[in-house]
């Protein structure tokens, strides 16, 4: 039998949040492979999240006097295991294949630091899955030559990859039925449960839905999972749930579809599976990429208030509708309908963030304070959301950058504050950036 490591590298940035960095795209690939017959370990070098404070990178060096000050960050840090440490946790492990993520593009300079030391020190074949390596496929092979690059999901090309570029047809078996997402469980089984959690409560990561319909000039969720959403059976989800529920002891179940609520239906439905079920009782739904506003109302919210959601992420983007319109931010209902589903929400006790793109092309420092300044006399959190460059949007294939930027994949990061446009210049985005917390401060206090 086969045996592969699966592996999420640490990271290094400004600060990192917990909650996202659930290796759910590794157990959709270690399910994959247990289906055909190949053992699976997973090094999660994230868990437990090991701190420690780094030099600042003298291309951040812009930043340097505002470290420290009241809604900034304090350090530039990485997170994760020590590279000495991984090395002796892959020789431990004698896999045959290294499969490593890479999701994004900031965070590739950890990943090539690791590919490096595993290809000097291990000798052990390695492939690259992920956002990236489906977005920036032929820069990375440049990047790493003798890596096996693997772009979009596991579920259709995996088996063919191993096959084919590491001649393991023989030892793989055959799956009992055709590989579909829609009847994989990622395969939560091999991480250890209290490893994983937020506050007092274990969480995990799942995913009911793939694809966007959109095409917001700023995302490229498209490429990486198409443009028709796909959703999995209301039963299969709940399914899910409930066997981590009862074995892993999960109370939190984080969502991290990105159109969840895009079929109303399906969205109602399951909504209702939730709120009756007898097992899930008491347990905490979260959207951390938010929700499709337009098809929220307050039945809806009701609903959601019965199946364990208690805070609402929104993502408004900006608070000019022709704005919004230029990027291909879908927007069907008004100003005056969003402001009244947020007086709804607020009414059923939901707590609240709406985020906020700062420094889209077009965008004015005015329509930002503004719409801020309306959002808080709402009575909600505003959470502002720095635009970075992601690999094959609209935005990065059309902007006019200086090669500086574009080149540089450490600046592809909302803590860069790396892209100026004719409207906003980094100055602006970063006090822009400390006028919304410290004005979210001041509302809470």
């Amino acid at each position: 039998m086969k045996k592969v490591l699966l592996i999420q590298p640490p990271l290094e940035d400004f600060y990192t949040t917990p909650i996202r960095l659930y290796p759910l795209g590794l157990l959709y690939v270690a399910s994959v492979m247990e289906k055909l017959g190949i053992l699976v370990e997973i090094l999660d070098c994230l868990s437990p999240l090991h701190k420690k404070i780094l030099p600042l990178p003298e291309k951040f060096a812009y930043l340097r006097s505002y470290l420290g000050q009241p809604g900034f960050f304090r350090y530039y840090q990485r997170f994760g295991l020590p590279l000495e440490k991984i090395l002796e946790k892959v020789e431990a492990a004698e896999p045959d294949l290294i499969g490593l993520n890479s999701s994004f593009a900031a965070y590739f300079s950890t990943v090539e630091e690791l590919v490096e030391a595993l290809t000097e020190k291990c000798h052990i074949p390695i492939v690259i899955g992920g956002n990236q390596a489906t977005c920036c496929q032929e820069e990375l092979r440049l990047k790493l030559p003798g890596v096996e690059v693997f772009p979009g999901q596991a579920e259709f090309g995996l088996p063919g990859l191993l096959q084919e570029s590491f001649g393991w047809k023989s030892f793989l078996e055959a799956p009992a039925e055709e590989l579909e997402w829609k009847k994989l469980w990622p395969a939560h089984h091999l991480l250890r449960p209290e490893a994983y959690r937020i506050g007092k409560k274990n969480y995990i990561s799942l995913q009911a839905s793939r694809g966007s319909p959109h095409r917001c000039s700023f995302c490229n969720i498209s490429l990486v999972f198409g443009s028709r959403v796909d959703y999995r059976p209301v039963s299969s989800v709940l399914k899910e749930m409930r066997w981590n529920y009862l074995n892993h002891e999960v109370r939190l179940f984080n969502f991290e579809d990105d159109n969840l609520s895009y079929d109303r239906n399906w969205f109602e439905d399951f909504l209702k599976a939730v709120a009756s079920d007898e097992v899930l009782q008491g347990c905490e739904l979260t959207f951390m990429n938010g929700l499709n506003y337009e098809n929220l109302d307050e039945n809806l919210l009701a609903l959601m208030k019965q199946a364990g959601v208690r805070k609402l992420d929104l993502s408004w983007v900006s608070g000019d509708p022709a704005l919004r319109e230029r990027h291909h931010r879908p927007q069907k209902k008004d100003e005056a309908a969003f402001f009244s589903l947020l007086k709804a929400a607020r009414k059923k006790g939901f707590f609240v963030t709406v985020y906020l793109i700062l420094g889209l092309p077009g965008q004015t420092k005015e329509e930002i304070i503004e719409t801020t300044e309306k959002l808080l006399e709402s009575g909600v959190l505003v959470g502002p959301s720095v635009f970075y460059l992601t690999p094959g949007s609209q935005l990065h294939l059309n902007l006019n950058l200086p090669a500086e930027i574009r080149n540089d994949w450490d600046l592809y990061r909302s803590t860069a504050f790396a892209v100026e446009t004719a409207e906003l210049t980094r100055r602006d985005l970063i006090e822009l950036f400390l006028y919304i917390r410290k004005r979210n401060l001041e509302r809470k206090g």
